[in-house]
């Protein structure tokens, strides 16, 4: 078998210590495929169209990824991160359900906003990659659980009578959440206003009994 240049052997080796470093250029690449794949879907974008709307040359794409199938699988990464990162509230809001249960439909709803495409690119891509798979898993199913377990804590609080099982509301949350990002594309300037019926709706769902009079007042 014939031996692997060494000068290949050195350039495949200081690329793939700089593909370890965070970098603008790399900031940049996974930028402008979350752009691509949105507007192209997967199977029609190419590592071309995303060198260049990167601006930065095919080469310099390899610097930091080795296939288009790598780069996409950071687009997603990236995306499940920002949902993962849209359960963090600071106190007094943590206190009050109606204000949790308003600003978890508000952080999805905003993520959804700038990514229904995108999302439905990772569902397809879900069918016939593992890797990605995995993260539409998370991406799917970490905002259910959480307003499963808003629904849960709610309930045992006293507050809510769940007119539908429990499960099956945190469903149809996910369907609410996707046509109101859907309604605000449509309509720009909107947010607060289906945020706020969202919010209602899903009170509603779930028999609550308690006061949305803070609602009104935001």
């Amino acid at each position: 078998m014939d031996q692997q240049p060494i000068r290949d052997m050195e350039w495949t080796r200081a690329r793939d210590v700089r593909r370890e470093l965070e970098s603008e250029t790399k900031d940049a690449l996974i930028a402008a495929a979350r752009g691509v794949f949105s507007t192209k879907g997967f199977d029609s974008a190419t590592i071309g169209d995303i060198a260049t709307a990167a601006r930065v040359s095919r080469p310099t794409f390899y610097v930091y990824f080795a296939t288009k199938a790598e780069v996409f699988l950071a687009v997603a990464t990236v995306l499940k991160d920002e949902i993962l990162e849209a359960h963090h509230y600071q106190k007094p809001l943590a206190d009050d359900p109606v204000l949790v249960a308003r600003a978890s439909i508000e952080a999805f709803i905003d993520i959804y906003v700038d990514s229904l495409e995108l999302l439905a690119v990772i569902e397809k891509r879900a069918a016939t990659d593992a890797q990605v798979a995995e993260i539409h898993a998370v991406i799917v199913g970490k905002p259910r659980r959480r307003i499963l377990r808003q629904i849960t804590q709610v309930r045992d609080a006293g507050l809510a009578v769940p007119l539908v099982d429990e499960e099956y509301a945190a469903r149809l949350m996910d369907t609410l959440i996707v046509d109101a990002a859907t309604q605000i594309r449509k309509e720009p300037g909107s947010l607060n206003f289906y945020v706020e019926q969202a919010t209602r709706v899903y009170f509603a769902i779930i028999g609550f009994h308690g006061s949305l009079d803070v609602l009104t007042d935001r």
